[in-house]
């Protein structure tokens, strides 16, 4: 009998899917997946619109494309181009530039500069795709989002790691690591960063480190992929521009979407970018575009106004959970963990302290059914076994207290003796 496995491409030798491992218990306490709060859900909102959309437009809103209607004709109206099977649903498009344009100052952006995707990370994807070749040159950070990463080794791209502080992203570590990549015949293409609440750190890169990272890409041709998915979910203080609003080469685009701020099963993400750039990911794209239905009503919500104020309700609740889960930590695991106090996002990034066994501690807990992300997810287990990673976001205040004082209890369990409570 044929071993059916032999028959895979390579694409799929290289699998398993990029899933993290199962728990070894039920799981009580989830801290391990950054997912928006469901209480945050404009779930009246979405009743009325969605009622209100199939009124207006009827069966056209669950086309593959727009068509328009003659009412005194009783005759559709087929459009001159299929370019929503690529691009997406141009009333969508055209209500996402106008909200980018006004929260980023990006005045020359129009609903021709998005394609809109299946959540941010088919965003990145297609960003990969579109733009690098088997053995160019990749870059990103030390700790970064681990699927954008399995796109680029995917494709083929030269992976290398750029170092990380306090403030997110270290030029000089950017600038060495480009003229090791040139020393050794790679042709660099890509840096992939997320310089706002950055991922897993939460670090904010500052006005300064963002000018001459833009003075580097246009030095070097270096097309910057800019994370946007976390910067709207800010809970105190002011960010910097983003990247792509203090662009002027072209060099940068912005990959986002609305499945951290609004809600994750929209699927609404998309990439934000010159002309040019967009074509190149239209080129690669084969999968008939967006679902029509969702983009409509995602967009006459865009079109209400409701946007930005439900950001600013979700943030609220963010912040509170943020602060919950602080006065957690420091409360049941500071002998074992120090942990700097996030403004954004949904994370906080704890760093294990020198003289603690990690894993021990994390049998127990994983046994007392707390569930978190280790640092090796996102900076490989050389360097990723010194920090964990805990999600705020999606669980009640309660589990947060219940569940990170079950972790300090599970980190005082393996400790032993050494530490006293």
């Amino acid at each position: 009998m044929t071993d059916l496995k032999s028959l895979y491409s390579d694409l799929a030798q290289g699998g398993p899917p990029l899933f993290f491992p199962d728990p070894p218990a039920e799981v009580t306490f989830n801290f391990d997946q950054g997912i928006a709060a469901q209480e945050t859900f404009p779930l009246e909102d979405f009743k009325e619109i969605a009622v209100d959309v199939i009124n207006r437009d009827e069966g056209r809103a669950l086309e593959y494309i727009s068509f328009g209607y003659d009412a005194g004709d009783d005759q559709i109206i087929y459009l001159s181009t299929y370019i929503e099977l690529v691009l997406g649903y141009t009333g969508m498009r055209e209500e996402i530039a106008a909200w980018l344009r006004a929260d980023q100052g990006i005045d020359w952006l129009r609903a021709d500069n998005l394609i809109c995707t299946s959540g941010s990370v088919q965003a990145i994807a297609l960003a990969v795709n579109a733009l690098v070749n088997p053995g160019e040159g990749v870059l990103v950070e030390a700790a970064s989002f681990p699927y954008a990463m399995r796109f680029m080794e995917m494709r083929g791209a030269d992976l290398r790691t750029v170092e990380l502080d306090e403030d997110g992203l270290v030029i000089a570590s950017l600038e060495q690591r480009l003229q090791e990549m040139a020393a050794d015949g790679v042709r660099p293409k890509m840096l992939y960063t997320i310089p706002t609440f950055q991922l897993p750190t939460g670090a904010v890169l500052p006005l300064e480190r963002r000018r001459r990272l833009l003075e580097i890409a246009e030095e070097w041709d270096l097309v910057v992929l800019e994370d946007a998915i976390y910067a709207n979910l800010c809970y105190e203080g002011e960010t910097p521009p983003s990247l792509l609003s203090m662009d002027s080469t072209g060099l940068v685009i912005q990959s986002s979407g609305l499945s951290k701020v609004l809600a994750p099963g929209l699927r609404s993400g998309w990439i934000a970018g010159r002309t040019e750039m967009i074509e190149a990911l239209a080129a690669v794209r084969q999968d008939l575009g967006v679902s029509q239905w969702l983009s409509r009503l995602t967009a006459e919500y865009l079109h209400r106004g409701l946007l930005e104020p439900h950001i600013e309700k979700a943030n609220a609740v963010y912040r509170h959970k943020r602060d919950v889960a602080v006065e957690a930590v420091r409360e049941h695991c500071s002998e074992f963990v120090d942990v700097t106090v996030p403004r954004g996002g949904f994370y906080l990034w704890l760093a294990l302290k020198d003289n603690f066994d990690w894993d021990k501690a994390a049998e127990a807990a994983a046994l007392a059914g707390v569930f978190c992300r280790p640092g090796e997810s996102f900076m490989g287990a050389e360097h990723g076994r010194g920090y964990l990673r805990l999600a705020f976001s999606h669980a009640p205040e309660h589990e947060l207290r219940r569940g990170i004082a079950a972790l300090g209890e599970a980190m005082r369990s393996a400790a032993g003796d050494q530490v006293a409570r």
